[in-house]
């Protein structure tokens, strides 16, 4: 079988058998039951569901079949049908009438408009956190640079990708503006679907990136910050487009 039978054909598993990704997570969606009066039952569904696509656990163009998770889950099929149709709403799945949900496909469209949008959120981000952090943000910070570097020595893509999540979450953090995080961390949720595949690729890059950036950061020059900022989102936007070779029809 071909690389690229053999792609297709785990693309197509989703819809043919019980779908593996879930019965990975069941144990960690058995033990959020107890927050299911903070958490409600369709949303937990959803970001099970959401980490999974995010992670590559399901492919783009797979289909969705709400009574085998709601099998997989424990649950009846409407918590399952709500938490597709708020993925649904968020981006992640396309629903198509009679013929069910279908994970999106990633778009080279709106990956450029995401780094777009990212290149001029970013900076100001990034300028804020200059002017506002505090000794134990930039403490914080450092300790993500570590961890950034020690998984890009280790070839670690789990832990590069997590480490770069959380480095953003420390520079918005030291930002101090609540609005602007939120805007941020959406941006960023939607990214990862693109970035993700190709973390090992560039977790060295983020790890030198990060590091510089803080190194600007803590050292008050917020302008020189906002520019690094920018560049790196304009570098990384570039790179995935590169590594992933979407079509440009898409």
């Amino acid at each position: 079988m071909s690389q690229r039978d053999d792609k297709n054909s785990r693309s197509r598993s989703v819809a043919a058998s019980p779908q593996p990704f879930l019965r990975s997570r069941s144990t960690r969606f058995e033990s959020l039951r107890p927050a299911v009066e903070v958490i409600s039952l369709p949303n937990q569904i959803h970001d099970l569901l959401e980490d999974a696509i995010i992670h590559g656990d399901i492919e783009p163009g797979s289909r969705l079949l709400p009574d085998e998770i709601a099998i997989e889950f424990g649950v009846s099929r409407i918590p399952v049908r709500e938490a597709l149709s708020s993925l649904h709403e968020a981006g992640w799945v396309q629903i198509r009438p009679r013929y069910g949900a279908y994970v999106s496909q990633r778009s080279l469209r709106e990956l450029t408009h995401l780094f777009e949008a990212r290149a001029g959120i970013e900076p100001e981000i990034a300028r804020l956190a200059t002017n506002r952090r505090t000794p134990e943000d930039i403490e914080t910070l450092r300790r993500v640079v570590k961890r950034s570097v020690s998984a890009a020595q280790a070839d670690d893509v789990e832990a590069a990708f997590h480490a770069s999540v959380d480095f953003n979450v420390a520079v918005r953090v030291a930002a101090h503006n609540d609005v602007l995080a939120a805007i941020s961390l959406a941006l960023e949720k939607r990214a990862r679907f693109y970035f993700y595949p190709i973390a090992k690729t560039l977790a060295g890059d983020w790890a030198q990136r990060q590091n510089i950036l803080v190194d600007i950061i803590e050292s008050g020059d917020s302008a020189l910050a906002a520019e690094r900022a920018r560049d790196h989102m304009v570098g990384t936007g570039e790179d995935v487009i590169r590594l992933l070779d979407l079509d440009s029809d898409n």
